[in-house]
This record gives C-alpha cells, sequence and structure tokens, in this order.
C-alpha cells in the first residue's frame, strides 16, 4: 500500500508539472490541513454527541428497555451464547450503538463482547459461530441513524442529507441476510 501511494504521488506531481497545475497543486497542499481540521472536529464532537446519548441511555436504565426489545431477534441471530449475562450485555450494548451510528464506541463494546465471547470459546483455535456472526453483523453497518455519515454530507455541502438513507438499509439488511446465510452453510458446529 505504501508503494502504491508514493508512486501515485509521483505520478500525480508529474500530471501537475506536465499540465501546468503547480499553483492548484500548491492550493489544495495549503487547504488541506484545514479540511482535515475541520472533518477531524466535526466527527469527534459528533461522538461525543451521540456518545453522550447513549450514557444518558445507559445511566436512566432505557439500555435494559433496547436490551429487553432486542433480546429475540439477538436470540434468533446469536443462539444460546447470550444466556451468559456478560455477553449479552456486550452484544445488546454494540447493536444499540451501531444502530445509533456510534462506530467508536459500537467498536468497543464489539471489541468486549469479543473477548468474552473467546473466553467461551470451546475451541480456542478458530472462532466460534457466535465470534463469526459479531463480526458479520459489525462488517454490514446496520444503523438506523447514520450520524456520522449525516455529518459529513452535510460539512461538504450536500442538498439532499439523507437521499442514501435507504440504500444504506437494503445494503445493510442484505450483507447481514447473505453473511449469516453464507456462515450457517460453511459452518459445521
Amino acid at each position: 500500500m505504501a508503494k502504491i501511494w508514493r508512486y501515485g504521488m509521483i505520478l500525480f506531481l508529474i500530471c501537475g508539472f506536465l499540465l501546468h497545475r503547480e499553483e492548484d497543486m500548491v492550493n489544495a497542499m495549503m487547504d488541506t490541513p484545514y479540511i482535515v481540521l475541520d472533518l477531524v472536529t466535526t466527527l469527534i464532537l459528533s461522538s461525543c454527541l451521540w456518545g453522550g446519548f447513549l450514557n444518558i441511555i445507559e445511566k436512566t436504565g432505557f439500555m435494559n428497555y433496547f436490551a429487553f426489545l432486542l433480546k429475540p431477534i439477538l436470540h434468533f441471530i446469536y443462539g444460546d451464547i447470550l444466556e451468559s449475562e456478560k455477553v449479552y450485555s456486550y452484544i445488546s450494548s454494540n447493536v444499540v450503538a451501531n444502530l445509533l451510528g456510534l462506530g467508536t464506541l459500537a467498536t468497543l463494546s464489539g471489541i468486549k463482547a469479543f473477548r468474552r465471547l473467546h473466553e467461551l470459546n470451546p475451541h480456542p483455535s478458530y472462532p466460534s459461530k457466535a465470534m463469526l456472526t459479531l463480526v458479520i453483523m459489525n462488517t454490514a453497518g446496520l444503523c438506523l441513524f447514520p450520524s456520522s455519515m449525516i455529518m459529513l454530507r452535510r460539512q461538504f455541502g450536500s442538498t439532499s442529507l439523507y437521499e442514501f438513507y435507504p440504500y444504506m438499509l437494503i445494503i445493510s439488511i442484505t450483507i447481514i441476510i447473505i453473511g449469516l446465510m453464507i456462515q450457517r452453510v460453511i459452518d459445521h458446529e
């Protein structure tokens, strides 16, 4: 990847000089730090806002209601491994964080759930069915409120902030269904 980046930069610089676009290249290099700073600031503040909402949900006890509502669905997807209360709390908080579009916070609870699933894995040399299911569910990126995507689209001046939403839902659900079907066919536990 480093070689691709290096040779790509050399190629782009040569093309820029050959097309006499030196001024545009310098302007782009000077503007990039400000664009990156704005982007990072927006993403961090968005994560803080939604992370605060997630903490409020947990402190007020609404997480228990969400977990109760999600239990039949998660039991259908993950199976009997959810009988462990620690695993269930990590997986349910991971699902709620994903549904709210809190990627970083969902990653933390996903890592905790994965570690707990690994501890319960009877064959530690390869991942269990529940571990693979967790990876599939997190990779699909299903969320009901994609806050990071909406913030990015707003920052870059999109006139239709929510136009991607139906496509995102269809693609995420399709990936989950196909991924779980393939996993169930391949898995011989």
